[in-house]
């Protein structure tokens, strides 16, 4: 008995529809666009930077830096990245750069309420 071969394709990541800016560095130079969807391997953007399949760049975006990615695709004003060895975590592209989380805050001692407005003077 003889097995039949499908062309399954493997399981694509699944993607999120969002409107986030990243940058897109190149060895000709940088240039920010808007990322149209993004899944843990991958991204379509807007194309402004003339991107062409084949080619290779760094993204940033949010919390996400210098991701290598290579250009699958480019047709209609768009392209699709294809992240290189790694997965993104999608929350952390969905923050704004530059945005850290709280430092834990002290709560025991005299630290606790070092900036009190209440706090007498000479204590």
């Amino acid at each position: 008995m003889s097995e039949v071969a499908t062309d399954q394709p493997a399981e694509r990541s699944r993607r999120d529809s969002v409107i986030l800016n990243a940058r897109i560095e190149t060895p000709d130079g940088m240039v920010e666009c808007r990322v149209r969807n993004l899944s843990q391997t991958g991204a379509c953007i807007d194309n402004v930077g003339n991107l062409r399949a084949g080619d290779r760049v760094l993204v940033t975006m949010g919390m996400v830096h210098h991701v290598e990615a290579s250009v699958r695709w480019a047709n209609g004003g768009r392209a699709g990245l294809h992240f290189e060895g790694v997965e993104i975590d999608i929350a952390a592209a969905r923050r704004p750069r530059g945005t850290v989380s709280a430092a834990p805050r002290n709560v025991a001692g005299w630290l606790d309420n070092m900036y009190s407005p209440y706090r007498r003077g000479g204590d």
